[in-house]
C-alpha cells in the first residue's frame, strides 16, 4: 500500500513537471504584447550605433538600460548597450538621418556584436519579450539582379486568388517576404476606379489570407505618400510574430518626406494598426 502511493505521488510529480515544462515552452513562443513598449531606433552610418526616435509619447525612456536587443531587418534580432541619453545641439535639423545622427536628441545605444544596416529602422525590446523561438523565420525576397534590389512581383497564382476576393484587378504587386513553412507578406496595388486607389498588405498561409488596406484619393503628385505620385511607396518587413493577441507584423513605410514605423495585430480576421508606431522625417 505504501509502495503504491509513493509510486502515484512519484507520477503525480514528473506529471506536474511535465506540464509546467509546456507551459513554459508555450510562454516562450508567443509575444505577451501588453509587454511591448513603443521604441524604435535608426542606425548610424558606421553601423555600430543606434539612436531612438521620438513617438507619439514623446522622447523619454523611463528605463533606457532594460532595452538589450533591436529587431528589424526580418526578424533578425541584434543585441545592444545602452550607452548614454544624447540632448540635442544647435546644429540639430529635425531630420532623422545618420547626417543628423550625432545632433539629435535620443538614447544611444552600441551594438554589441557585429554591425546592424546602416541608416535602418529598428524595433527596440527586451530580450525577456522577444526571442528567437517568437519570431517567425523569414527570408529576404529582394530581387538582387536589379540594381536597385526592387522587391520580386508575387507568383500568378496567389495575384489571381487575391483577385478573387477582392473583386479587383491587381496592377502591380511585391513579394516582400517569405517563412521557412511558405507563408507570404506581399503588397498589392489594385486597378484605379475613378478616383479611388486601394494598396494592401497582406499575410498570406496556405488558405488564410488576412489584409492591412490602404484606400486612398488618386492624386496625380502624392496618392499615399508627399511627392511620391500614384506609387504606395516602399515597405520592409521589420518582424512576424506570434503574440498572445495575434499575429503581429512590424512593418517600415518609406516615401520621399519620410519613413513610418509600426506593427499591424491580426483582429477579428483583418490587421489592424495598433499604439506601436513612430516615424522619421527626411526631406530637405
Amino acid at each position: 500500500m505504501v509502495r503504491t502511493r509513493i509510486i502515484r505521488y512519484l507520477l503525480f510529480i514528473c506529471m506536474s513537471m511535465w506540464l509546467m515544462g509546456c507551459i513554459e515552452k508555450v510562454d516562450k513562443e508567443v509575444i505577451h504584447f501588453k509587454q511591448l513598449e513603443n521604441v524604435y531606433g535608426f542606425v548610424n552610418e558606421s553601423g555600430k550605433k543606434i539612436i531612438t526616435i521620438p513617438s507619439e509619447q514623446g522622447t523619454e525612456l523611463e528605463n533606457p538600460q532594460e532595452f538589450n536587443i533591436a529587431v528589424g531587418n526580418n526578424g533578425e534580432i541584434i543585441e545592444i548597450e545602452f550607452v548614454k541619453k544624447q540632448e540635442a545641439n544647435d546644429k540639430d535639423n529635425w531630420r532623422q538621418t545618420i547626417y543628423n545622427f550625432d545632433n539629435m536628441e535620443g538614447y544611444i545605444y552600441e551594438v554589441k556584436d557585429g554591425e546592424a544596416i546602416k541608416n535602418k529602422t529598428y524595433f527596440l525590446a527586451k530580450d525577456a519579450i522577444i526571442n528567437q523561438d517568437t519570431l517567425f523565420e523569414l527570408k529576404s525576397t529582394q530581387n538582387n539582379d536589379l540594381q536597385n534590389s526592387l522587391y520580386k512581383n508575387v507568383d500568378v497564382e496567389t495575384i489571381k486568388n487575391i483577385e478573387i476576393i477582392k473583386n479587383r484587378k491587381i496592377v502591380d504587386s511585391k513579394l516582400l517576404s517569405k517563412t521557412a513553412d511558405n507563408g507570404k507578406v506581399c503588397l498589392f496595388v489594385f486597378e484605379r476606379i475613378g478616383e479611388d486607389m486601394l494598396a494592401s498588405i497582406a499575410y498570406i498561409e496556405g488558405d488564410q489570407v488576412i489584409f492591412k488596406d490602404y484606400p486612398a484619393k488618386y492624386d496625380k503628385l502624392s496618392t499615399w505618400r508627399v511627392d511620391a505620385g500614384d506609387e504606395p511607396g516602399l515597405f520592409e518587413v521589420l518582424f512576424l510574430a506570434n503574440s498572445d493577441e495575434g499575429l503581429l507584423l512590424g512593418l517600415t513605410w518609406a516615401g520621399p518626406e519620410g519613413e513610418n514605423a509600426f506593427v499591424l495585430k491580426e483582429e477579428n480576421g483583418v490587421l489592424q494598426q495598433t499604439d506601436l508606431k513612430s516615424s522619421r522625417y527626411w526631406a530637405p
